[in-house]
């Protein structure tokens, strides 16, 4: 029972994938974004079963000192700290904020004769404004816009990301004044400012680190395999080097002819071993779906029978 039912499932639904495309009915197109959206659950719970499994991996490890224990206490507090600036907690009980907008007590006759109003935004530096579709910088100081009477957008906007803009709309008058203050306030979440901090100034130079490192692995690898023992070999080293010749600038000063032999070799030989595998895995994505499809391929469920 335990294996017939997920059997069961995966062959219905499997059916229902591969008919979708033949049956062009809205009924269909309507359940088939059902499905989807049931798939985007599951893959978000899959995500929290892998968090639970890496602490209860790495957790017994620490706790009896193995070796890199230490980078497992790494891990652990690295997620932690993701998983608690990643929540919106600029949700949880804080209205939303408008900027302040103050009005003058007499209307400016000057103003009143052109037309014209007046709208004057005091915010910091940091901070760049929009009224009316015209966008400018804050400069800490007063900055004065005139605009034509009648209700005008205002929009306080950070330079940095993981701020909420601030907006609010102003009804003026001819000769009327009004001075709008405010400072975006910062959130949480995937898009908030700490996240994002941390994803610019630790993973992303972290993860630049590992490609360049990754660099000097892949060149002592290439030093080792490129060696002409077959023809094959001798192949391999003959397009690596006029690859490493045609793409550095030491290549075109030694001929012209370099590039385009590095760029025939990305367009010929090397697409259409591309496409050659691509099709190969294609062919076996299919025959795999078969397989589950028809009951035949069980090692999803735990068993190779």
């Amino acid at each position: 029972m335990k294996k017939t039912v997920p059997l069961f499932i995966g062959i219905a639904f499997g059916c229902f994938a591969v008919a979708e495309f033949y049956i062009p009915h809205h009924h269909v197109g309507a359940l088939s974004n059902e499905f989807r959206q049931w798939a985007a659950i599951l893959a978000a719970s899959a995500f929290i079963l892998g968090g639970v499994n890496i602490l209860q991996v790495t957790w017994p490890q620490i706790r009896r000192r193995e070796p890199d224990w230490r980078y497992k206490v790494v891990l652990l507090v690295s997620a932690a700290i993701m998983l608690l600036v990643g929540l919106p907690w600029h949700k949880l009980g804080s209205p939303a904020k408008t900027p302040t907008v103050e009005r003058a007590a007499t209307a400016d006759a000057e103003l009143a004769a052109r037309g014209k109003a007046a709208i004057t935004v005091v915010v910091d530096d940091d901070v760049t404004f929009m009224i009316a579709g015209k966008s400018a910088a804050g400069t800490g100081r007063p900055v004065v816009t005139e605009v034509d009477p009648g209700e005008v957008e205002v929009k306080l906007s950070r330079r940095v990301a993981g701020y909420r803009p601030l907006t609010a709309k102003v009804t003026v008058a001819a000769g009327e004044r009004a001075t709008v203050h405010g400072d975006p306030p910062m959130i949480w979440g995937r898009d908030g400012r700490v996240f994002v901090w941390i994803y610019d100034h630790i993973f992303s130079p972290a993860n630049a680190t590992m490609f360049a490192l990754l660099a000097f692995f892949v060149a002592s690898a290439a030093f080792r395999a490129f060696r002409a023992r077959n023809v094959e070999a001798a192949l391999l080293l003959a397009a690596a080097i006029f690859m490493m010749l045609g793409r550095a600038p030491l290549g075109r000063a030694i001929s012209d002819v370099l590039p385009d032999v590095a760029q025939w070799l990305l367009d010929v030989p090397s697409n259409g071993g591309r496409r050659a595998i691509m099709m190969g895995a294609a062919i076996g994505a299919i025959a795999t779906g078969l397989r589950v499809i028809l009951g035949i391929e069980r090692s999803h469920l735990g068993s190779d029978s």
